[in-house]
């Protein structure tokens, strides 16, 4: 019982609209404002400045981190874990509280993954961080943040597998940026 109430509350954690909350305070509406139909940190960056979306996207990876630490105290069943992790981005993308819109979920798989596999986290940063800063916008044709979160997701569920963390928590970068993909193609 408790691993489906794990799973349900990380939903609703999951739900909490940082973005729209604090754009909102800002006098600005996202719903109205963000043409691509995803509200997250960057339109906050975009509609309302830095400090704003600094704010927000601290509240998404924050609200990641948090549903795994309650998952954790509920249950200690890795599939589990790994299911809470997912409910959090699935309610972040397709919040309750938004009548189902939402952001991508970048930022709350960031928080889920920093806080189910911390050292592969810290490990495979460096590894990532340059590809993201190469000017281009597009590579084979595929946005270029598109292609290096994925191969950054693969690559954490790698150097997970080599450091003998569970089947499921290895495989959960790659379970997380599921509902990334199908975001993106709403």
């Amino acid at each position: 019982m408790l691993e489906i109430f794990s799973i349900i509350l990380s939903y609703l954690i999951g739900s909490i609209p940082f973005s729209f909350v604090v754009a909102k305070i800002k006098g600005i509406n996202l719903k109205k404002k963000v043409k691509n139909g995803q509200i997250g940190a960057a339109a906050v960056k975009r509609n309302c400045g830095i400090l704003p979306a600094i704010l927000a996207g601290t509240g998404d990876f924050g609200k990641g981190a948090l549903a795994i630490f309650v998952a954790k105290k509920l249950t200690k069943q890795d599939w589990i874990l790994v299911l809470s992790g997912l409910a959090t981005i699935v309610g972040h993308n397709w919040s309750i509280f938004l009548k189902f819109w939402g952001g991508k979920g970048a930022l709350v798989s960031f928080g889920t993954l920093f806080y189910l596999l911390t050292i592969p986290f810290f490990l495979c940063l460096p590894l990532i961080i340059p590809f993201l800063l190469v000017k281009r916008e597009r590579i084979f044709r595929v946005k270029k943040t598109s292609l290096f979160t994925y191969l950054g997701y693969f690559l954490l569920s790698l150097v997970s597998f080599s450091l003998k963390f569970p089947l499921p928590i290895s495989l959960s970068p790659i379970i997380f940026s599921l509902p990334m993909a199908l975001k993106k193609n709403e």
